[in-house]
């Protein structure tokens, strides 16, 4: 990607994303439910890196909550808008403890590339002197009424784009845009829990086919056409909370089924079949 190119701009077929839209919300009760499936409430695995020993997967695991639980209460409906603050200190509690080169909360100071023959080839993250400037033009970028027009889980998305484009932080960039498309949904309430959950793991299990997209968009010439990407994101979020749904049927037919069983066993007929 030539970077003495880039902008904050885009294409959107929402002509084609319709069925999308509909679909998300037509699940949205689901997003805002407290039952969750077991996967649900615990963190998901971290594939970003390569696997860590125990030690480390503890203090990442710890990590991830206390950023889940700062997230949760910074980005309640009504609260300000974002800020490149709040990007830092994402960063900063995601990679609390990491040692190396990249100092959490703060910009990386180094170039980076990502990405791998499979998925499409490398991908080389912003200039380090352009990235001050970048950051600051991303979160008005973001937070404008042209994104906040949009529906959240595509201001979502496209946020995600832009954000593992730009690729700020030496690491953790995974970490910090799941938090971050998070954030979104929480601010727009729209989303209690799903926004931890229903975007990055299906990222996750679609690993290759998530990096690919990335890849195809950034070696297209701009604007960027982000209406794969963005229709691939919507798929997976409604394929979460369809689950979701689908977990909560079960537990209220266990429910109906136990009270079911619990009305047969006081019933009058049912006593005298006891006693005798």
């Amino acid at each position: 990607m030539d970077w003495l190119q880039f902008e904050f701009d885009y294409q959107l077929d929402l002509e084609r994303l319709t069925p999308h839209l509909l679909a998300v919300e037509a699940h949205k009760p689901a997003a805002l439910t407290r039952v969750l499936p077991p996967q649900w409430r615990e963190p998901s695995p971290e594939q970003d890196v390569a696997e860590p020993a125990d030690e480390t997967l503890q203090l990442r695991l710890k990590n991830a909550a206390n950023a889940r639980a700062w997230v949760n209460q910074r980005f309640t409906a009504g609260t300000p808008p974002l800020t490149l603050a709040d990007l830092l200190t994402m960063h900063r509690m995601v990679a609390d403890g990491a040692t190396g080169d990249y100092a959490p909360g703060t910009l990386r100071s180094l170039p980076v590339q990502v990405g791998r023959r499979e998925v499409g080839g490398l991908h080389m993250g912003a200039p380090v002197n352009r990235l001050p400037r970048l950051m600051d033009e991303y979160v008005g970028f973001i937070t404008s009424d042209r994104l906040r027009n949009l529906h959240p889980v595509i201001q979502a998305l496209i946020a995600h784009f832009f954000l593992v484009t730009i690729h700020p932080f030496g690491d953790a960039n995974g970490r910090v845009s799941r938090l971050l498309t998070a954030g979104i949904l929480l601010q727009r309430g729209y989303n209690v829990h799903g926004g931890f959950y229903a975007l990055s793991d299906y990222f996750y299990l679609n690993d290759i086919k998530y990096h690919s997209m990335l890849h195809r968009c950034w070696q297209l010439p701009p604007p960027f056409d982000l209406t794969p990407f963005v229709a691939f994101g919507m798929e997976g979020f409604v394929m979460e909370l369809r689950s979701i749904g689908s977990f909560i049927k079960m537990k209220l037919n266990r429910i109906v089924d136990r009270e079911a069983l619990l009305a047969s066993h006081s019933a009058p007929g049912s006593r005298r079949l006891r006693a005798h």
